[in-house]
């Protein structure tokens, strides 16, 4: 399989779900984290796990089965049942422009839903494309344990610094410069690192 891993921004986009059981339970929260405008579920029966998101606005239960002639005007088709035979049909009627997951073929899919770490802005992705999810979550859990603690307020600080350099008016390649002294190991371990950035960026702006 031909992967490029990217950051798609998903806000604004539509959804359509075909099957609303556990796999549709995994995916949808990080559907509606990411801003998608709708999500439509259809599906005969729904899992106990997604009743709680029929109070939301942008998610709509549709309480029948879905045929193999139909087609969905959808951002996003996603093809959660388990019956292989549907999505491959479905996947055949796709819009031209549109994106669409199966669940019971990876192979198949215009994009895969990769384990994720999320520690404030940091947000790290494991896929095995498809191959062994067990394996993919356990190199998850090796991540987790060795995350540094400081992660979220070094990222906190970080974003600070870029925001007050961007808008600090130097040419491209001192920016540049600030912003890696900044992000260095040893710059970040300092007690007063604020401080250290205002004197460093003050400095910069005097001699420009």
């Amino acid at each position: 399989m031909n992967e490029l891993p990217v950051m798609i921004n998903l806000a604004g986009k539509s959804v359509t779900v075909v099957g609303a059981g556990k796999v549709a339970a995994r995916h949808l929260p990080k559907l509606l984290a990411a801003g998608v405008s709708s999500v439509v579920m259809i599906s005969p029966r729904l899992n106990p796990e997604l009743t709680g998101y029929l109070e939301q606005s942008e998610v709509t239960w549709m309480e029948r089965t879905v045929t193999a002639e139909e087609s969905f005007s959808s951002d996003l088709l996603l093809l959660t049942s388990d019956d292989h035979s549907l999505h491959q049909a479905l996947y055949r009627n796709r819009r031209p422009s549109q994106w669409v997951y199966v669940a019971t073929d990876p192979a198949l899919s215009d994009f895969t839903f990769p384990l994720t770490v999320k520690k404030g802005k940091l947000l790290i992705t494991v896929s095995t494309s498809g191959i062994s999810p067990t394996y993919a979550r356990r190199i998850k859990q090796r991540l987790v344990a060795t995350l540094p603690e400081d992660s979220e307020q070094d990222l906190a600080f970080l974003e600070d610094v870029r925001q007050r350099v961007l808008s600090s008016q130097l040419p491209a390649a001192m920016r540049k410069q600030l912003l890696q002294q900044a992000a260095a190991e040893e710059f970040l371990r300092q007690p007063e690192r604020e401080r250290s950035f205002t004197l460093l960026l003050e400095e910069a702006i005097r001699n420009n």
